[in-house]
């Protein structure tokens, strides 16, 4: 066995024994001298070469849950070994674990594609499937392994979880019988609980079999006995069947207690939804509301009781449909326009709020309620700050205390050159909502004004610990670290901001940061593949050499620029480090030939001069 390949074998092992940090050292220390990259080329200094060891780095970093580093190296990998299945793979692993769904399909099917058998594969690529909200394409894929491998557990998970969401998504198109068979498959597969019972007794109801929808309500409620939202349901199916009095004793068990004459299968289906708004069930009251469109038609009431439950999924527009269609129903209606301004201002959409206040207005919403809107509209929109702040204030002192109004003063405070007062607003935001973006931001502005550097890092490290896929504030972020020289981090950012962005390349400025942290190592790979790209860029020439030499690779280092040298011509900036380099290896008659030459050809060259009279001196000590 060869030196190189003991020493791939050696990383090998320190894998399989969870040694994860030794391993990278072997394998990060072969790709530095160039062993995984192609002996074709100028600058190939052995005869054979290893991609491998990309791979098996960017497990380890897997491993090490370096998610975005394990994706620099499995990018090198792919790019160099596009046809070996397992390099699409284990990238698009990676992918998964970074939540980028969609690179992790396209990943998982080139794997696919070369190598069409591996059950892996597609139980992971069902999986992405999913996660990516694609259930049909899941299932496929699931039904598809299944054929080969049809006991294993993994693949019929998958397949059931995917069957489940699929039957959910053709329910609501309105397809309830289709829905029903696959219910009832998940559930006689032991896919169960609370979610799969209601959503077949949805199914069942839709298909007006009110006895069989009944008797699903009463198993998902056994699942949550004391869940007080389930009782509606079994309430209202008994409604709709005409035993009232049954419904009545439901409720009264769980404690709610309705007068007779207000009592309906209606009633108690919008008081389903209403329970489960009550309870932040969002989901489940969007299924409630569904069923209860399904079963009685739209209302303004229900539509804006379905815009509550999708406003606070994060769904802003989903939830403004519903706003437009409780609109056309009821278009005096203020609780439409109170509802539409609140979806608006969640989702920042100011423009389009300044726009909706004037019908608001119109549809006898309260003035003072008007006026608050329409200053902490104008707080977030190109008004003078000056003139906005009094109104701010003023609405502070009589005793408003939200967060939009302290959002709002932060902001103008800062457009007033007033950081220090903009913080303690931003802080009470915090205090009343830890998650509020538009805060976590402001701080970050803010100490930014002030030149406040530690809080201006733990501000942005605050921010990505909850939202880590903003890729232009974490391009500020990068651009901070720079400044403060805090290069390893900078570069750790490049990463991530590289695994998260298509079709940039990061390499150089990640390579730069590297070197500048002195993670000589890491960058020396990043070079060596640069210049392979561009083997007449002196500078990535250089600055590999330059890590070589300070990893204590002197000789390969040297063995580059003479390479260099009979390949690309002359060049007295490369020809003055190979002298040095002959002055680092003691081999000092090399390097006055060296120092002599470039002198021939350019007398007035101080610094061949200086190192001639050093390779002179230890000539001499000889």
């Amino acid at each position: 066995m060869s030196t190189t390949a003991a020493r791939i074998a050696e990383a090998v092992e320190a894998g399989k024994a969870r040694n994860y940090p030794q391993a990278i050292k072997i394998l990060e220390d072969l790709a530095a001298q160039g062993i995984a990259d192609s002996k074709e080329g100028v600058f190939s200094t052995t005869n054979k070469n290893h991609p491998e060891i990309y791979l098996y780095l960017s497990r380890a970093w897997h491993a090490e849950k370096n998610y975005a580093r394990a994706v620099v190296y499995g990018n090198a990998y792919t790019r160099r070994k596009p046809q070996d299945p397992a390099g699409w793979f284990f990238l698009g692993r990676t992918f998964l674990s970074l939540q980028n769904y969609e690179k992790a399909i396209y990943a998982l099917t080139k794997s696919l594609a070369i190598n069409e058998a591996s059950l892996e594969a597609k139980a992971l690529l069902g999986l992405a499937y999913l996660r990516a909200k694609k259930a049909s394409q899941a299932r496929a894929v699931f039904e598809e392994a299944l054929q080969k491998a049809p006991k294993n557990t993994r693949l019929n998970t998958g397949y059931l979880n995917a069957l489940f969401i699929e039957a959910v998504q053709i329910l609501r198109k309105g397809d309830a019988d289709t829905a029903r068979q696959m219910l009832t498959f998940v559930i006689n597969n032991n896919i169960d609980g609370v979610a799969p019972r209601l959503y077949l007794a949805h199914a069942f109801r839709a298909l007006k079999a009110f006895p069989e929808a009944l008797t699903q309500y009463k198993a998902a409620l056994a699942f949550a006995p004391d869940d007080p939202a389930l009782q509606w349901y079994p309430a209202a199916m008994l409604a709709q069947m005409g035993d009232i009095e049954g419904a009545s004793e439901i409720l009264s068990k769980a404690g709610i207690n309705v007068k007779g004459d207000e009592l309906s299968d209606q009633f108690l289906a919008i008081g389903t939804v209403r329970k489960h708004l009550e309870e932040g069930l969002w989901a489940r009251a969007a299924g409630a509301a569904r069923v209860y469109i399904k079963n009685f038609g739209s209302s303004a009431e229900v539509h804006l009781l379905m815009a509550e439950a999708q406003r606070n999924m994060g769904r802003f527009s989903a939830a403004l449909n519903h706003c437009a269609r409780a609109a056309k129903l009821e278009p005096d209606n203020p609780f439409v326009h109170y509802c539409i301004m609140l979806c608006l201002q969640q989702a920042g959409r100011w423009e389009e709020l300044a726009q909706e206040i004037p019908r608001a207005e119109a549809a006898g919403c309260d003035s003072d309620d008007m006026y608050y809107y329409r200053v902490v509209t104008a707080a977030h929109i190109d008004n003078p700050p000056e003139q906005v702040l009094p109104h701010l204030q003023a609405l502070a002192q009589q005793g408003k205390a939200d967060t939009l109004l302290f959002t709002a003063l932060g902001r103008t405070y800062v457009r007033l050159d007033m950081a220090e007062l903009a913080i303690p607003w931003y802080q009470k935001t915090l205090e009343i909502d830890p998650d509020n973006e538009e805060a976590k931001i402001g701080l970050i502005a803010c100490y930014e004004a002030l030149c406040q550097n530690e809080e201006i890092h733990t501000s942005y490290q605050d921010y990505f610990s909850r939202w880590a896929d903003n890729t232009v504030l974490r391009k500020d972020f990068i651009e901070f670290l720079q400044k403060q020289e805090r290069w390893e981090e900078a570069a750790d950012n490049i990463e991530i901001l590289a695994s998260q962005i298509s079709g940039a390349n990061f390499a150089p400025q990640l390579a730069l940061n590297r070197r500048k942290a002195g993670q000589y190592r890491k960058a020396a790979i990043l070079y060596r593949s640069l210049l392979r790209q561009k083997p007449e860029e002196k500078i990535l020439l250089h600055n590999l050499v330059y890590c070589l030499d300070k990893m204590g690779q002197t000789k390969s280092a040297l063995n580059l620029l003479v390479a260099a040298r009979k390949t690309f011509g002359e060049n007295p900036d490369t020809m003055l480090i190979e002298g040095i380099f002959y002055l680092r290896d003691k081999k000092a008659e090399d390097a006055i030939k060296t120092f002599q030459y470039i002198l021939e050809k350019n007398p007035q060259n101080e610094r061949a001069a200086e190192f001639l009279k050093k390779a002179y001196a230890g000539l001499k000590r000889k």
